[in-house]
């Protein structure tokens, strides 16, 4: 037979069907949203119950952040600045770290009132599209497209660092896009196809710049690693300079947010840092160990690095560590990287260095996902020789050997019941392992089998995980939000100035301006200003430079003054100064009150308040002395010190030490503790507190015995009022004692205002107040008039963004203690304008729109040359047969082009070989053999 009859086609030279079913993919979606959301349920989450994921930083940051986004997005507003949080902060670096996320933009179709809802789904979608991503990695890397890659990438999207930080939902983001950044990087080196690595890269970073700092590292950990097992010397270079040139492309991707983030960050505590001066080792190897079994509670705050990913990667490393089908440099690298990340986990130097040049508050190891998905991607290795029949039964004991091992490291150190349910759990493994070699499984049987050990390992998992997370209450939060906005749209309907500040009397979250939508002081963010926490601590405010907070709590007519607060909302109780506060209007227990020394956002004062000194550490009432008298010119001191005695206390014993300290020793006989510190007003006078009392639960201030107002306590120091009192009456404090401490010490101060001085000073910061004519986000402009030569003041922190005019003349800006604005003025009548721009977001945007023009130009370029700029690893190798396909067979078949019958058999049953192989993928590794 000279040529091939039409009639006379085979089925197998049929044009196959080259589709690849997207089930498994789908699957490795939606098998960790179903696990997580059986977690949520069984913790009765809204809608199946009364509670919520809102809690610790989620509860006070990071949804307050998101809702301000979700007000700019819905509302409009500048995507630049916000006045809802902290006096007023640059948005871009706040949203680069709190609320980048892509998928946040999906908020804007939810009401308001759904918010919380959204941020739940939000929050499954970023745990389904872990697991979705590690699922591509594998496919992509190992090529194969089966149920194997549901189950190593639900153990991703669910390891023990997912279930223990869930509820940090601004980190997940970039958790979830480091297998496509790795497997872009695996396509950079094995493929010559570079774009999918910088693309994720840049995404990475501007989903979360400071997650994005360990996925940066981390590539360069694993670069060199990939290069050993694909690359031969001579290629080396022009991957080097490739992965060189993505990387820097990756960051202009995301340079819009990383550059405002960056000068930010110079603002903040976090850069005053210092180097470990000696090596430490934090944990016994045993116990860091232990913690890859599975159920076992989760780190959540503090304590051991979650290393756990599923305990099949663990049975899995044996065969890959024993078997000859594996190259010796595989196992090496495999080996260092793993025991580098665990070092890492241990070491306080590298995790210093992890961090960032610092060290974190809490949540600790926040890098050790890297761990999960390095041993992750090892056991799938071993998986793989298990699926491509490449295993045999000494594999099988390597496996038992591991499981053995583990088993004895853990137990005694780990708890009995984790160490006992993972060994049963990994000898379950290699059971099944054990029937699958032996042919008396076949590969679904041995899949459903496997399906179901693993059902189980991850439930109870995500069920501790979950459990100890914890929810908070849904139906309360905000506590009294209904109450409270009907008393800002009423202070919003009565006031016909175009800006004005508002705050809570005691705080609900330590971010409520950003969380009930006002124009407010309280802020805590890892990206506040340190020197704004200085001036707040300096007079008197609870505020913490470490804690990166500062927040209100009632304060004196001074910080009200330099804060521009005019409006005070008391969710339950009445103001203790009623001479400083005039109320307005009462709502479902809540009231609306008006502060009777409100000054606007900007006012005249002084030139000597630029030699004001913000003194943290010093008496807070000494430096509102200081800044008063610098301002006004008033010289009569504003606050003089009264000191009160130890009246009757409560299982306690106190003792007056000197410097407004006393000392306590609580009776552990008695149920409460409490102490009292009263003082008989000689004369009418207004009286103001400054308490330190770390073991405090809460206390109160009493008039002649009968309670007057009740105080929240705090961690951080801070002034209250008292209140006013007639010539004779008592008050007292009253400080309850938490008994975990037994004995300590307590500060207190108390103060008298002389209500002259601050009339009489007040009078002149008022004359020279400013009346807004413009204000945005971005830019504010009004009139005022000095009566001297001195200083505008402006409530607002000071960053380098912002830039000001006077009468259209550029004028430089000068801070206040380092931390609020201020501008020369001359004598007479003036238009001010300032306005704002983070410092590097110009820059940025431009390298961002710059990164985009330059990957588009690549990719048509790449188009036109119609092949990669690099060659593929495989191509350097040397130059084998070329078999013919499927499709060309079929071709060849159809132009009848004088194959015969017999060749195009052989042909195509070579073919079939081939394309069989290709399923497999053959070795992931093969280019490197």
């Amino acid at each position: 037979m000279t040529g091939l009859q039409n009639t006379e086609i085979q089925p197998n030279l049929q044009k196959p069907h080259r589709k690849q079913p997207v089930w498994f993919l789908l699957l490795s979606f939606l098998f960790p949203m179903l696990f997580l959301s059986a977690g949520f349920a069984m913790q009765h989450v809204y809608p199946l119950g009364d509670r919520q994921i809102l809690v610790v930083d989620f509860w006070h940051q990071y949804y307050p952040f998101l809702r301000l986004l979700h007000e700019k997005l819905q509302h409009g507003g500048s995507l630049l600045y916000t006045w809802n949080s902290g006096l007023g902060s640059d948005f871009v670096s706040m949203a680069a770290y709190y609320a980048a996320s892509p998928l946040n933009l999906l908020t804007v179709l939810v009401p308001d009132a759904w918010l919380r809802e959204a941020v739940t789904v939000l929050l499954l979608l970023k745990v389904g599209c872990a697991g979705l991503f590690f699922a591509l990695f594998l496919k992509g890397t190992f090529h194969r497209n089966d149920f194997s890659l549901c189950v190593f990438s639900v153990c991703y999207a669910l390891c023990s660092y997912m279930l223990g930080y869930y509820w940090n939902i601004i980190w997940l983001d970039t958790v979830a896009l480091l297998p496509l950044v790795i497997l872009g990087l695996v396509r950079l080196v094995r493929d010559g196809k570079c774009r999918l690595y910088g693309i994720a890269l840049g995404l990475s970073l501007f989903s979360n710049f400071y997650i994005g700092l360990f996925t940066c590292i981390f590539v360069c950990l694993v670069f060199p690693c990939l290069c050993v097992l694909f690359l031969r010397p001579r290629q080396v270079p022009g991957r080097i300079l490739a992965m060189g040139v993505y990387s820097l492309l990756g960051g202009m991707l995301a340079a819009c947010v990383l550059l405002p983030a960056y000068f930010a960050l110079q603002l903040t505590y976090s850069v005053r840092n210092v180097f470990p001066s000696h090596v430490e080792f934090y944990e016994n190897w045993r116990v860091l160990l232990s913690n890859l079994l599975s159920f076992h509670a989760p780190t959540t705050k503090d304590g051991l690095p979650n290393l756990a990913c599923g305990l099949l990667s663990l049975v899995m490393l044996g065969p890959f560590l024993r078997s000859l089908r594996i190259r010796i440099r595989e196992k090496v690298l495999a080996v260092l990287l793993l025991g580098f990340l665990l070092i890492s986990c241990n070491c306080n130097v590298l995790n210093y260095l992890w961090h960032g040049m610092h060290f974190p508050n809490m949540l600790p190891f926040r890098f050790s996902f890297l761990f999960s998905f390095v041993l992750l991607t090892v056991g799938y290795r071993g998986f793989w020789l298990l699926l491509e029949e490449q295993l045999r039964g000494w594999d099988v004991l390597a496996a038992l050997a591991v499981s053995a091992a583990f088993f004895g490291l853990s137990y005694g150190v780990q708890e009995n019941h984790a160490v006992f349910y993972s060994a049963a759990v990994m000898l379950l493994y290699v059971f099944l392992l054990t029937l699958y070699l032996g042919k008396i499984f076949g590969k679904r049987l041995f899949y459903f089998g496997l399906s179901i050990v693993m059902v189980f390992e991850l439930f109870e998992n995500v069920r501790m995980g979950t459990e100890l997370v914890s929810t908070s209450d849904h139906t309360t939060y905000p506590a009294g939000n209904g109450a409270v906005q009907q008393l800002l749209d009423e202070a919003a309907q009565q006031d016909s100035t175009l800006f004005y500040r508002t705050e809570m009397n005691t705080w609900y979250s330590l971010n409520d301006p950003a969380l009930y939508g006002y124009a407010g002081l309280s802020q805590f963010s890892s990206m506040a200003n340190v020197q704004v926490s200085k001036w707040m601590r300096a007079l008197g405010l609870p505020a913490s430079e470490a804690g990166n907070r500062y927040y209100y709590a009632g304060g004196t007519p001074v910080t009200n003054m330099f804060a521009g607060i005019r409006y005070q909302i008391f969710r339950s109780g009445t103001a203790a100064d009623v001479r400083s506060w005039e109320l307005l209007s009462t709502e479902g227990g809540s009231s609306l009150y008006r502060n009777t020394y409100d000054l606007p956002l900007g006012f005249w004062t002084e030139a000597a308040l630029l030699d004001y000194n913000c003194l943290p550490d010093a008496n807070p009432f000494e430096n509102q002395n200081t800044l008063f008298r610098l301002a006004t010119g008033v010289e009569t001191p504003l606050f003089t010190a009264v000191r009160p005695s130890v009246g009757d206390s409560d299982g306690a014993e106190i003792t007056y030490s000197g410097n407004s300290l006393f000392s306590y020793t609580l009776d552990t006989g008695a149920e409460t503790h409490s102490m009292q510190l009263i003082y008989t007003v000689p004369e009418g006078a207004s009286l103001y507190g400054y308490l330190s009392a770390a073991n405090a639960s809460s206390f109160s201030v009493l008039r002649d015995g009968e309670r007057m107002a009740d105080y929240g306590a705090s961690k951080q120091p801070y002034l209250f009022p008292m209140g006013d009192f007639a010539a004779g009456e008592t008050v007292a404090l009253s400080v309850a004692l938490q008994s975990e401490s037994l004995s300590g010490m307590v500060r207190c101060d108390m103060y008298v205002l002389n209500r002259q001085a601050l009339e009489k000073g007040y009078a002149r910061l008022q004359s020279g107040a400013v009346t807004l004519t413009q204000f945005r986000d971005t830019a504010v402009t009004g009139t005022m008039t000095a009566v001297t030569d001195g200083l505008c003041y402006f409530s607002i922190p000071y960053e380098d963004g912002w830039k000001a005019e006077i009468d259209g003349n550029a004028v430089e800006i000068q801070p206040v203690g380092d931390a609020m604005i201020a501008v020369s003025v001359t004598k007479g009548s003036h238009t001010i304008t300032l306005t704002y721009c983070p410092k590097g977001w110009k820059l940025g945007c431009s390298l961002t729109v710059g990164g985009i023009g330059i990957l588009l130009c690549l990719f048509l370029l790449e188009r036109r040359r119609k092949r990669p700029f690099l060659s593929p690893a495989e191509a350097q190798r040397k130059k084998q047969p070329k078999r013919m396909t499927s499709e060309e067979i079929y071709e060849k078949s159809q132009s009848n082009d004088g194959i015969s019958g017999d060749a195009v058999s052989r042909i195509s049953a070579s073919a079939q070989c081939s394309d069989s192989a290709a399923d497999r993928g053959g070795s992931p590794f093969s280019a490197a053999q």
